[in-house]
């Protein structure tokens, strides 16, 4: 059961880093259209915020498929050299930490759209979009952060053989 659930959760991470990959391209024809828009002499209206929030959605919406993935960055100068118990308890303090900082971020991103909704606010561009709009995808990116983050903690807590590859002989779903 908790293999299949697993399954399910990396596959919602995939969806968010296909939207975010369809974001991008929505990035890059907005840019287009803004550049063409400026050769020709024409207004391009909000081209420039809506960039702008095509690329907080795309980059909070690729977050959790690229830690699952083991894309993001990461400092390993100690961690690396200890094997066994140690470096198992070692990663597990990183993702607990790690967990707790992303459930953080997504908790105060959903608590800015929600006052942003509240409060009616709007952009400053000359389009004045709701700011509540733009922000959601930006917090429920977040949130899929927070909770892919959980889900390599819990499966470091009970499956030692995820956290450490190298003892089991196969490749687990994040090396921390």
């Amino acid at each position: 059961m908790m293999r299949s659930l697993s399954s399910f959760l990396d596959g919602i991470y995939r969806l968010g880093g296909l939207l975010a990959g369809v974001g991008l391209v929505c990035l890059c024809l907005l840019v287009l259209y803004s550049i063409l828009a400026r050769l020709l002499g024409l207004y391009a209206g909000g081209a420039t915020d809506f960039a702008g929030y095509v690329m907080a959605t795309a980059t909070f919406l690729a977050l959790a498929d690229t830690f699952r993935t083991n894309g993001h960055i990461r400092v390993q100068l100690l961690v690396q050299k200890i094997i066994g118990t140690p470096r198992r308890v070692i990663e597990i303090l990183c993702l607990a930490i790690m967990s707790g900082a992303t459930a953080y971020l997504a908790y105060y991103l959903a608590r800015l759209t929600h006052d942003s909704y509240d409060f009616g606010e709007r952009s400053e561009g000359a389009d004045a979009v709701l700011l509540w709009m733009p922000q959601t995808p930006v917090a429920f990116g977040a949130a899929l952060l927070a909770l892919s983050v959980l889900h390599t903690l819990i499966q470091a807590l009970f499956d030692y053989d995820a956290v450490n590859p190298e003892t089991s002989g196969h490749e687990g779903p994040n090396e921390v």
